[in-house]
């Protein structure tokens, strides 16, 4: 069986795809404002700003969830765990490590050492492979209609 999560823990978890998809916009500004021939625009410079702070707030937020997800942990046995359970747990865990790397590069990037910048960018390739695992995984659990994808849906549950 598998544990429900709190209404807390879906809120974040969709506050935290929306301020990715926010910081996927925004990050066409950053190479502009950077950029030594051209003055940035003020809408740049905006779109730069929010950014860098919504990647601090992902990384507050990521950090809250951490918590939340290790206090609601039960320790089972790993040998009985289902393949596709340890699956979703790797995937789970890689997005979260993907995600915490990516926002300390993206604060090392702006505020330590600019050429950091290429290690916060793998770490964008990394969450869109992962991303794209954990959505298609979703289908198949909504597709195959065994309860688990109702789990993270508010309206659903």
């Amino acid at each position: 069986m598998q544990r429900p999560y709190t209404q807390l823990q879906i809120a974040l978890h969709w506050f935290v795809v929306l301020l990715i998809f926010g910081q996927w916009y925004t990050s066409s500004a950053i190479p502009r404002t950077h950029n030594p021939l051209l003055p940035p625009s003020e809408s740049d410079l905006i779109q730069h700003a929010i950014h860098t702070y919504a990647g601090v707030l992902i990384g507050g937020v990521m950090a809250i969830r951490l918590m939340l997800a290790h206090a609601s942990y039960r320790r089972r046995p790993p040998m009985h765990l289902a393949l596709t359970e340890r699956l979703a747990s790797i995937v789970h865990g890689g997005l979260y490590l993907a995600v915490l790397c990516q926002v300390t590069a993206g604060f090392v990037t702006t505020y330590l050492w600019g050429p950091a910048r290429v290690i916060h960018a793998f770490f964008w390739d990394v969450i869109l492979i992962l991303a794209s695992v954990h959505i298609a995984a979703a289908a198949y659990h909504l597709t195959r209609g065994d309860g688990v994808f109702r789990r993270m849906i508010p309206w659903l549950r």
